[in-house]
């Protein structure tokens, strides 16, 4: 797939293209509340499917536009939606309810952060392209991936990326730290979804890491408050793979209302809220020496254990059903497999997608096992599935019709460039 997508890329003459990995959270989740915390996350690539967004930026002589574009089962590249780019700030906001509302609202912060580029974009003649291969509203930061491809592209583009010659007093040059920050105010601020840093930093710095967001935890702007300390542990840990599998539920949700809640609740100091939290803090700082020695054993124990702790704070935040009813449902299918230490949410929670952590000798055959449990359960009648899942409605089981499962690797660059011709600046 990646191939197909690359060389149906270079065939558009692009003058660049760039790609934006997805990620996991290890110890989640603690987005939106991660300013008093650290915690450990990858990005990954998925094997076959490359789990990322490609953006590429193309000069026009004629008006600006914006374009998404898909990819079929038979990696055929078609464009889903196109239409010409907003000529000024009120056009950007206006569509910030629109079908390219993470574009515009990147453009409109990346306006707002340097004053060269609010000079440039509505003088200049683009075309920017968007492809995704993460599943929408999935848990597996497909939306953040999209907004750091766009703000890493365009200051490329734009020649502002770690550049200081443009900058006015109060400005920062454009890096991967810069553009993680911009990418959180994106959604936190100009389209009013709760988020937090986790997802914008591991996406735009890549790798397995270790990070502090200590003192981030009220979302103040730039120099406001301190940078994310992102410490590179898989290089440190010569830890090069993560032996796990995703599973996308095939169930949406909207990320924003879980964060939502549960900041609401934690920033009003509720007790159960802040011992939960408290807990998974230590679950991440101690997962680390576990990860040092690769004992997957002892990693997955603090993974089932961090499980229980969601599903307490979930349920004390009034999510019936904890972290989820298809996440629940999926950890609950394989994690008896002798070779399966540990089934866990990545993201929200209420949909989207969880990962097992398995014996490294034997992915394949989990990965096997955990589809045919799968299809056995959506297939079966209703009474196959109450037997397993009494508690549960059985209607749930045809929303996961459309689940796929990914075996993964670790994304070293985080969002990267993949060519470039020319900078238009």
């Amino acid at each position: 797939m990646l191939e197909s997508i690359i060389k149906h890329l270079r065939s558009l003459e692009p003058d660049l293209v760039v790609q934006a990995p997805s990620r996991i959270n290890l110890i989640n989740p603690l987005d939106a509340v991660e300013g008093d915390y650290w915690m450990p996350s990858v990005a990954i690539n998925g094997v076959n499917d490359p789990l990322s967004v490609f953006l590429y930026i193309k000069s026009l002589d004629s008006a600006s536009r914006v374009k998404q574009l898909g990819i079929t089962e038979t990696l055929e590249i078609e464009t889903l939606h196109q239409e010409e780019f907003p000529r000024d700030i009120k056009g950007l906001k206006s569509g910030f309810k629109s079908h390219f509302k993470l574009v515009y609202a990147s453009i409109y912060r990346f306006i707002k952060t340097s004053s060269f580029f609010q000079k440039q974009v509505f003088n200049k003649n683009f075309e920017i392209g968007v492809l995704s291969t993460i599943p929408q509203q999935s848990g597996l930061g497909g939306s953040t991936a999209i907004i750091v491809a766009v703000l890493y592209g365009l200051a490329l583009y734009f020649n502002l990326y770690n550049n200081i010659t443009y900058l006015e007093e109060g400005e920062f040059p454009l890096n991967k730290d810069i553009i993680a920050e911009m990418a959180t105010k994106v959604e936190d601020e100009d389209l009013g979804i709760t988020a937090g840093y986790a997802d914008r930093y591991v996406i735009s710095r890549g790798g397995l890491s270790f990070v502090s967001y200590y003192g981030k935890l009220n979302h103040k702007p730039i120099f406001g408050e301190p940078l994310a300390v992102y410490d590179r542990i898989g290089k440190t840990y010569d830890l090069t793979d993560i032996p796990a599998i995703v599973c996308y539920s095939g169930v949406t949700r909207e990320s924003g209302q879980v964060h939502a809640k549960l900041r609401d609740l934690y920033l009003q100091k509720k007790p159960e809220i802040l011992e939960g939290y408290q807990q998974l803090a230590e679950l991440s700082w101690i997962s680390r020496f576990a990860l040092m020695t690769q004992d997957w054993q002892k990693l997955g124990e603090y993974f089932n254990e961090n499980t229980k702790i969601m599903n307490r704070i979930m349920n004390i935040a009034g999510f019936e059903y904890g972290i989820g009813l298809p996440n629940n449902i999926l950890i609950k299918l394989i994690e008896d497999h002798p070779d399966v230490y540990a089934v866990k949410l990545t993201g929200a929670g209420g949909g989207g997608s969880v990962f097992a952590l398995v014996n490294p000798e034997n992915v394949e055959e989990v990965l096997l096992e955990w589809k045919k449990r799968l299809s056995n359960l959506i297939n079966g009648g209703q009474d196959q599935f109450k037997s397993k899942f009494p508690l549960y409605p059985p209607e749930i089981r045809y929303q996961m019709k459309k689940a796929a499962f990914y075996i993964i690797k670790i994304d070293e660059e985080g969002v990267k460039k993949l060519f470039q011709r020319k900078n238009s600046v």
